[in-house]
């Protein structure tokens, strides 16, 4: 029997993870027709009775791509919304696994609603995504009256969009510094006396265009008033990672000083989530591997 030498058998076992790494992806078509199908799969409620049920919409909002990593990962973004407004945030992506016959999906989650949501998850899925609690927006701070067109509040958004400033920071002490992407996820006019327009921003890192945080701006009424409007905001975790989030300076939270809104690894990453689950990313279930694209 031949037995390698040490430095042989190096060799063979990085030879092996370089044709694993540089092994073809499924083509992009088929990924989008899983994902969707994963998306599909979910019922989110507006109430505990379940006669609310939030409009999946079907065709993704975002795109992205993650080059950091064993394996690159594509994910697509789609949103679950009820009179016009997204009320929940969900991305679906997936990974080779080291066993080439085989692939994990991935979903994350975030609430966008005030109000507690109810979903229901598909049976295969290995865990459930149970939000204990709605979004809070809040007034912002220095913001112009809200504009009377809607390309006006566009510009608006955008511009108050701009005021934040994002950065994350890995387990490893590897920091990131976010951009925004100035062309919101959505931009919407709901049917709703609460909300007049608003939009929802993606901030990224260097890494890819994976979003790490979610910025929803709308006009809301004030407090105690029900007759004009005023901007409000929210910056939302859409990440494993440390996330300390500013506006014109100013910091809005920070996980590195808020426990609540750190978010807890476990079962060997296979679970993250903030600790009212408004925020949650998992391991839902594991495939046969799609066939791979033509050269």
């Amino acid at each position: 029997m031949y037995l390698p030498s040490l430095s042989s058998a190096v060799f063979l076992l990085a030879l092996l993870q370089l044709s694993f790494a540089l092994a073809a992806e499924p083509p992009a078509a088929e990924l989008l027709k899983l994902h969707t199908a994963d998306a599909k799969g979910y019922r989110i409620f507006l109430d505990e009775n379940k006669s609310q049920e939030l409009e999946l919409q079907v065709k993704p909002v975002f795109t992205w791509t993650n080059v950091v990593g064993e394996q690159s990962q594509l994910g697509h973004v789609f949103l679950w919304t009820h009179a016009g407004r997204p009320e929940a945030i969900g991305t679906i992506f997936s990974t080779r696994m080291s066993d080439p016959k085989r692939r994990r999906l991935i979903h994350e989650f975030h609430t966008l609603s005030t109000s507690k949501l109810i979903p229901v998850s598909p049976e295969n899925s290995i865990r459930q995504w149970k939000p204990e609690a709605g979004i809070v927006l809040s007034p912002c701070e220095g913001a112009p009256a809200v504009a009377e067109t809607s390309a006006q509040r566009l510009t608006q958004m955008r511009n108050l969009a701009r005021t934040f400033a994002a950065q994350s920071k890995s387990r490893e002490e590897k920091t990131w510094e976010l951009r925004l992407l100035t062309t919101p996820l959505l931009q919407y006019k709901p049917s709703s006396k609460e909300v007049l327009e608003g939009a929802l921003f993606a901030m990224v890192s260097s890494a890819g265009t994976d979003p790490e945080v979610l910025l929803m701006l709308e006009a809301r009424h004030p407090a105690a008033d029900d007759k004009s409007w005023a901007w409000h905001a929210a910056a939302l975790r859409f990440s494993d990672k440390d996330l300390t989030i500013k506006q014109s300076g100013k910091l809005v939270w920070s996980s590195l000083e808020d426990e609540s809104k750190r978010a807890e690894i476990s079962d060997s990453y296979r679970l993250i989530q903030t600790k009212d689950k408004t925020y949650m990313c998992y391991l839902s279930h594991i495939i046969d591997e799609l066939p791979e694209a033509p050269p």
